[in-house]
């Protein structure tokens, strides 16, 4: 889990962000099925993220596609998804959600609660197919259930 604390106004935010299990559009796709579901006020938008991908030693530069929901529905939430290759080895999914504070935080519950019951297992709960693939002790892997815990989703 990274969170990151962030002093603005008066509430403190955080930014929490967790691997997750499926991939970026599939996740997306059941997302935006469950935004309407639930009717809740979105706005779908476009956004890059950049992060490095190693090649032998060297790290290169790169750039992901986001997939970007802004919800408003009293209080404004934005959930970002995206897919990384980190490697050779194929893409890491992550989920992420910049400026969680008290407002925020049960509309944030509901909507991953929501989420973790739309896909076919938990978000967190990797196949032992990706967990060769990407390293038996990739962190981001191994903190993955402990994200979701910490937001108070996963058991």
């Amino acid at each position: 889990m990274r969170e990151t604390e962030v002093k603005g106004g008066e509430a403190n935010e955080i930014r929490w962000s967790s691997a997750i299990s499926f991939s970026a559009q599939s996740t997306a796709m059941v997302l935006r099925s469950l935004l309407e579901r639930m009717e809740l006020n979105f706005r779908r938008e476009r956004s890059e993220r950049p992060y490095s991908q190693l090649y032998a030693i060297v790290p290169f530069p790169r750039v992901a596609y986001v997939f970007r929901f802004r919800v408003t529905a009293g209080a404004t939430l934005i959930i970002d998804i995206y897919d990384t290759h980190p490697g050779t080895s194929g893409p890491l999914t992550y989920i992420e959600l910049p400026g969680l504070n008290d407002g925020n935080i049960e509309l944030a519950r509901k909507i991953l609660r929501g989420l973790a019951r739309a896909l076919p297992r938990p978000p967190w709960k990797f196949t032992w197919l990706q967990r060769f693939q990407h390293g038996l002790l990739n962190p981001d892997i191994l903190r993955a259930r402990k994200s979701w815990r910490s937001i108070g989703v996963a058991p």
